[in-house]
Formats: C-alpha cells, sequence, structure tokens
C-alpha cells in the first residue's frame, strides 16, 4: 500500500472561493483516515486534489514520497468510490467489476482471476451474472468496492459511499468496511459527514470546517479532548450543551455565572476570572448522583430502548440528556441533573478554544 501526506494544499475556486486552506496531513501506510465534517467544508474537494481530479492553487501531494501534483489521475494508481455507485447498468456484475481492467489491457486469465478473488471478499460470487438493477443497494455498493479492489491501487478513495443506504444498511456496511480494511491491509482515506461513521471507521480523524482543519486526533481524544467548540459540537450524538457566561471569583473559587445558572468549577479555571466563555456539557455526562446540580424543565422525552434523552429548559439554557430506561421524567415537570466538575468543558467566547 501507501503513505500519503499533504503539504500547504490550499485550493482556490473562481471568485476567490476557497475548497481548502493549507492543509497539512499525513495517512500512514495501511491506516484508515476520515475527512468528517458539514457539507461545504473542502472534504470532496481534499479527495478529488488527492485523486488528481482538481489541480492544487498552491502546495503538494505525496505518494510515498514522490510528489504526484503534475501525474495524471490514471497513472496515479489510486481507486476512488463514489456516492452513487456509477455501475454500467446494461453490463452484468462481472463486466462492471472486469472493465477498468479491460481498459488497461491486463490478460483475460488475470482479470477473471482478480474479480473471482474481489468477488468472493465482498460476498459477491453468486451475484456476478446479475445486472445492478437486480442487487440491493448494499449489494450495488460492493460491487462498487469490487471494482476499486480488483485495481490493487495503493491508495483507496472513498466519498461519502454508504449515504444512499437505509439506516440499518449503513450499519452492516460500516462492519464490512471494517472488515475489509482489515483484510486488505489497504490505505483509505475515507469522506463522510456522519459524525457516527467517522468515529467508528476512522483510526485518525480530521475535522473540518469552511476548508480549514480543525482537529486531527483518534476518535477517543476527539471525544474527550475536542480542540475547540465546533469539534466539541460536531463529534457526539446529541451534540454537546453550550451555555454562553462569565467566569466569576467567590469565596477564593471560580463560579460560572449565567442568568438562569451558577456553577462553581475546579480551582484550575481561576487564571480565567472575568473572562467570557461558554461552558460545554455532553448529554452522556449528566447523572442524577453527587455533583453540581441542575434543575430543568422537561419538554420532551426520546425513549430509545435501554435508556431515555430528555430534551428541556433551565430558563432560557436549553438542554438535553441521556439518563437510564427506569427514570421517569415528565413533560412540563422539572427534573434534577448533576454535572461532576471534572466533566464541564470551557471554551473562549471569542476564539471559541477549549481552555
Amino acid at each position: 500500500m501507501a503513505k500519503l501526506r499533504l503539504e500547504r494544499v490550499t485550493k482556490i475556486f473562481d471568485r476567490n472561493i476557497h475548497g481548502a486552506k493549507d492543509i497539512t496531513f499525513e495517512a500512514e501506510d495501511k491506516e484508515f483516515v476520515v475527512l468528517v465534517g458539514p457539507s461545504g467544508c473542502g472534504k470532496t474537494t481534499i479527495l478529488r486534489l488527492i485523486a488528481g481530479l482538481e489541480q492544487p492553487t498552491s502546495g503538494n501531494v505525496y505518494i510515498d514520497g514522490e510528489c504526484i501534483n503534475d501525474i495524471p489521475p490514471r497513472d496515479r494508481n489510486v481507486a476512488m468510490v463514489f456516492q452513487n455507485y456509477a455501475l454500467y447498468p446494461h453490463m452484468d456484475v462481472y463486466e462492471n467489476m472486469a472493465f477498468g481492467l479491460k481498459v488497461r489491457g491486463y490478460p483475460a486469465g488475470e482479470i477473471e482471476a482478480r474479480v473471482k478473488n474481489a468477488a468472493e471478499l465482498l460476498g459477491l460470487s453468486k451475484y456476478l451474472k446479475r445486472k445492478p438493477g437486480q442487487l440491493s443497494g448494499g449489494q450495488r455498493q460492493r460491487v462498487a468496492l469490487g471494482r476499486a479492489i480488483v485495481r490493487e491501487p495503493r491508495l483507496f478513495l472513498f466519498d461519502e459511499p454508504l449515504s444512499n443506504l437505509d439506516a440499518k444498511l449503513r450499519v452492516q456496511m460500516r462492519s464490512e468496511l471494517a472488515r475489509l480494511h482489515k483484510r486488505l491491509s489497504a490505505t483509505i482515506i475515507y469522506v463522510t459527514h456522519d459524525q457516527v461513521e467517522a468515529m467508528t471507521l476512522g483510526q485518525k480523524i480530521i475535522v473540518l470546517k469552511d476548508g480549514v482543519i480543525q482537529q486531527i486526533a483518534d476518535p477517543l481524544t476527539l471525544y474527550q479532548s475536542p480542540a475547540n467548540k465546533f469539534v466539541a459540537g460536531f463529534i457526539g450524538s446529541p451534540p454537546m450543551n453550550f451555555i454562553p457566561g462569565k467566569i466569576k471569583e467567590v469565596d477564593n473559587l471560580p463560579v460560572f455565572v449565567h442568568p438562569s445558572l451558577n456553577l462553581k468549577l475546579n480551582r484550575k479555571f481561576l487564571r480565567f476570572i472575568n473572562r467570557e466563555v461558554e461552558l460545554g456539557i455532553r448529554p452522556d455526562d449528566f447523572s442524577r448522583n453527587h455533583g453540581l446540580e441542575i434543575q430543568m424543565i422537561v419538554d420532551v422525552v426520546e425513549p430509545m430502548g435501554n435508556e431515555r434523552y430528555i430534551y428541556g429548559h433551565c430558563g432560557d439554557i436549553m438542554l438535553s440528556a441521556r439518563i437510564q430506561q427506569d427514570e421517569h421524567p415528565e413533560s412540563d415537570k422539572p427534573f434534577r441533573l448533576t454535572i461532576a466538575p471534572e466533566k464541564i468543558y470551557l471554551f473562549d467566547a471569542q476564539t471559541e478554544k477549549r481552555l
């Protein structure tokens, strides 16, 4: 497989629109790297720059130490799997998977061996004579994967390949992709706007906003130590609760002050006295045990099987929390929650960086 490196890559489109700004990151050999962020953040642009479908305005793209900026897409030996499967409807599965190899002039015997190996790997052996219209969405996605696998590229690029599938099939295909990565020992760059996909698939996750990298880390680090408010709010479902306020000193302790809420903080935040901040609490970190108390009025209760999500307000503060199945909050009634001081996040109100 291959090691990928982007070095200060910028892409500017017409009218000075930045698709990517000063992008620098590495994907190690055999690593599964996920680019994640909202629509328009530059994920697909970066993927197209790696594939050669776009040229960088500045900066360099390297594969195994070789700058590939001037190498045509067909000679980069990378395979791209798109959001829409892009299968030929008049060809059967075998022909769809073999087409790229035929165009490149591979011998018939090698084409047959590669297609059959890929079909077996993807569970498609009994569907080789079927046309795409006779397949389910998941099967068609596997054909698109197979078409990439038979090329034996040094790098796989996935552009939101599961977004057209229903929820249950997406979960199944996530598992299949994870297993496939292990079996192929492949270097994969995977683009998605779905943070659940990113967290479950990625060994390294790159969070993007407006064409700029916000943070690069493994899933657990992103969740526990977000670099800024954007990452904290984007990673995690339901998203983190944010409450604007100010740090004040009361009895030589830092206290977060909001018109509807006062919370004592750890002494480490004393250096931020009189600073405007945003306080963050993950819905998963609320409990009914000892801690700082927050009384909310419940608006909505969502039963989720073995747990519940509740949405409500404390004054003008909107809150969401995860609670256990055996707790029974009622709409329009108060509900007591607690949060351990060490579970509280603070972000600078101006820069939005985590304090």
